[in-house]
């Protein structure tokens, strides 16, 4: 039987460290083989109240705790049995992370609009803006990431398309830092909307961040 207290733990020493972690755009390995084991280890009735309908988005922490441990096929497993559009959302993110950026566009579809979307595009555009991109030296991309920045909705293609571009040919260490706090930020707010509705209440309180 598990209390409260399980689940105040697995938030401490899972969730919190992971949510500050960076994750690479192309991971090659899992950052940190010991919190696999750990994210191994959480039951279902851990991440959600009881409910059935609950219990999807349980498994989607997991899936997401997993990715943003970079642990690619793990978080696969589990996000390709959740048939709910947050399930498609993190297989989407897997395939765009393991480089196969056609995959991650064809589940993009299968999520539609997302209710973190608004959200996200509102931190993109605090984090990055158009003045930004003048030490651009490559037109392709400085081209999309103007698109992805002023769309007035979040684009997970046109994401997918940058990232693609940054990865196989740009490679620029400024770039890689802008898209992989773009990237965090979609995985936090993803993380963060199904803690909501598995668990009810705020992620970042109970992990004690604001």
């Amino acid at each position: 039987m598990h209390s409260h207290k399980d689940g105040a733990t697995w938030l401490e020493a899972i969730a919190k460290p992971l949510l500050e972690h960076l994750p690479a755009l192309y991971p090659i390995e899992e950052w940190d083989v010991a919190m696999d084991d750990r994210i191994d280890a959480l039951l279902p009735n851990m991440m959600t109240l009881g409910s059935p309908e609950q219990e999807p988005y349980g498994q989607a922490i997991k899936a997401g705790l997993y990715l943003l441990n970079e642990s690619l096929d793990k978080s696969h497993d589990i996000a390709q049995e959740i048939t709910n559009a947050t399930g498609s959302y993190w297989h989407a993110l897997m395939h765009r992370m393991e480089g196969d950026y056609s995959n991650a566009k064809y589940w993009f579809n299968d999520v539609g609009h997302h209710p973190i979307f608004s959200n996200l595009i509102g931190c993109v555009r605090d984090y990055l803006t158009v003045k930004d991109l003048v030490e651009l030296d490559n037109d392709a991309l400085c081209q999309k990431l103007e698109v992805l920045i002023t769309s007035p909705v979040w684009n997970p293609c046109v994401f997918i398309d940058v990232v693609e571009l940054q990865v196989s040919l740009v490679q620029n260490p400024t770039v890689d830092g802008w898209l992989r706090h773009i990237q965090r930020y979609e995985m936090q707010l993803l993380l963060q909307y199904c803690y909501e509705q598995s668990c009810g209440g705020s992620l970042l309180e109970a992990i004690g961040q604001k």
